[in-house]
């Protein structure tokens, strides 16, 4: 099979696979312990304090706008499938462009000079 057919194939599949990936969410999670405001709270112990947590958070700029949210303990399983997805996402898009560019070289190569 000549590299102009597998660089066809491949583009198939990456369009079927973006076709199933789910829910997106861009970002990036982080985990967070937090100091309280009470004086006699745990957190601040002098001697073995103990911090409030872990809390996550999701962090994502969008359409020039930086954006957080703190994720639920119940969400956050979800939260990360939908971030690798659209990590996943961006993965098979430049994968793409770059079989695009390949394919697009390819079949300018093989005119013949002064023919479009």
């Amino acid at each position: 099979m000549d590299r102009k057919k597998q660089i066809e194939k491949q583009i198939q599949r990456i369009k079927k696979e973006l076709t199933e990936l789910g829910e997106l969410r861009p970002g990036s999670l982080s985990k967070q312990y937090n100091v309280c405001g009470k004086a006699s709270c745990r957190c601040k112990d002098p001697e073995h304090p103990k911090r409030h947590g872990p809390y996550y958070q999701v962090s994502y700029g969008r359409k020039g706008k930086s954006s957080s949210a703190f994720v639920r303990p119940e969400s956050l399983a979800d939260v990360k499938k939908q971030l690798a997805n659209y990590k996943r996402l961006k993965e098979l898009v430049n994968r793409w462009i770059d079989l695009g560019l390949e394919h697009a070289q390819l079949q300018s190569s093989r005119k013949e000079p002064g023919k479009q």
